[in-house]
């Protein structure tokens, strides 16, 4: 039988090769993760800061937390029958445990509305608006050549252009940098969900209900894109790009494309 000095120091290594390979898995966890971008639109790089913001007042409180654990565990580790000192009713320790989280929780919530009103801005009404069709199982983008006039050499122009994706190939969406863009969502079939990785935001298609966001996106560049809610059989075909680029070079491709009479429902 083993004796109770060898017994203690067992619990020892034990507590501590259990500390150990917890923090090694979530060290390991946390290299595995792919670091997210803060986004290449205004209101995700305010998500992102957000997401940072929450991100450390948790590290500190985790640090802090399993710090005092661990050190609970060995500053009072049966050494006899006799108890460790009793500490009853400290007013002093009830307010600071009170305080802390009274102050994280009102610091995070007022971040977090102070973001939620940037991000959730109304368009202005010159500004340019996609309206976005989601069906199964693809993407349909329209935009109002009358809404472009105002921004482009024709000023007369009439119709509609229209990007319908197929199954064989994935629609390509095509947005101006540096001014703010408006999507009107609609679905004439089940839930979609429009969502761009590099917006860090997305938003449901549902059928009967107007849902509108708004994006200022600072970045040209080429990025994909897809439906993020489960729409049925084919439902991993829904993906499109987006591709961000100058007012010129979307001026350009405006004027390539040939308007049609309007045939796809939109938002009203």
């Amino acid at each position: 039988m083993r004796s109770p000095v060898v017994m203690r120091h067992s619990r020892r290594i034990l507590v501590f090769l259990a500390v150990a390979m917890l923090a090694i898995a979530m060290l390991s966890g946390a290299s595995a993760q792919t670091v997210q971008p803060p986004g290449i639109t205004d209101e995700a790089r305010k998500m992102h800061d957000l997401y940072l913001f929450v991100t450390a007042i948790a590290i500190v409180v985790f640090i802090i937390v399993e710090g005092g654990i661990i050190w609970a565990i060995f500053r009072y580790r049966k050494r006899g029958d006799g108890l460790p000192t009793q500490t009853h009713g400290s007013t002093l320790l009830e307010i600071i445990w009170t305080a802390i989280p009274v102050l994280i929780t009102t610091s995070v919530f007022t971040y977090s509305f102070i973001v939620l009103r940037e991000v959730e801005n109304k368009a202005d009404p010159n500004d340019l608006t996609v309206h976005v069709q989601g069906f199964q199982f693809q993407w349909g983008f329209t935009y109002d050549l009358n809404d472009l006039g105002t921004k482009t050499a024709d000023r007369n122009a009439t119709g509609q252009i229209q990007i319908l994706g197929t199954a064989a190939q994935e629609p390509t969406l095509v947005i101006p940098a540096d001014e703010p863009v408006e999507f009107a969502l609609f679905s004439n079939d089940v839930i979609h969900s429009f969502y761009v990785r590099d917006f860090l935001y997305k938003l449901d298609v549902v059928p009967g209900r107007d849902n509108r966001f708004v994006v200022t996106a600072r970045e040209i560049g080429e990025f994909h894109a897809q439906c993020a809610e489960l729409c049925g059989l084919d439902h991993s075909l829904m993906r499109f790009k987006l591709k961000v680029v100058s007012r010129a070079d979307f001026d350009k491709w405006v004027s390539e494309q040939k308007p049609t009479q309007p045939s796809v429902q939109k938002t009203q």
